[in-house]
């Protein structure tokens, strides 16, 4: 009885590493999960059935953030966002200047 037990138990092991190592062996996926091959369908069920999200991104409000939509759409350049943010920049500076550490304020 043990030894019939012994000889299913030892048979069994050399199957599971046999199935596991044989494709490794052969050039092809290695692991006993490893799949047929590539996928040849048109992807995941979820893909088929779900209609595809379409999400509409809010229209931004301030102005850097128009720039930002600009350059991102491809309507400005680099170098027309960065005069532009420089211009921002400069008259943001010119209402609300900001404070020099350590300086006293008035």
């Amino acid at each position: 009885m043990i030894a019939m037990f012994l000889a299913v138990l030892i048979g069994s092991t050399i199957a599971a590493l046999a199935v596991t190592f044989w494709p490794q062996r052969h050039g092809g996926p290695s692991g006993l999960f490893a799949g047929p091959g590539p996928a040849t369908g048109p992807g995941p069920l979820s893909a088929v059935l779900l209609p595809v999200a379409t999400v509409i991104p809010p229209m931004p409000e301030s102005t850097e953030g128009i720039l930002i939509a600009q350059l991102m759409r491809g309507e400005l350049s680099a170098e027309q966002y960065r005069h532009a943010m420089s211009g921002i920049a400069a008259r943001e500076e010119g209402h609300s200047p900001m404070p020099l550490p350590g300086a006293l304020p008035d």
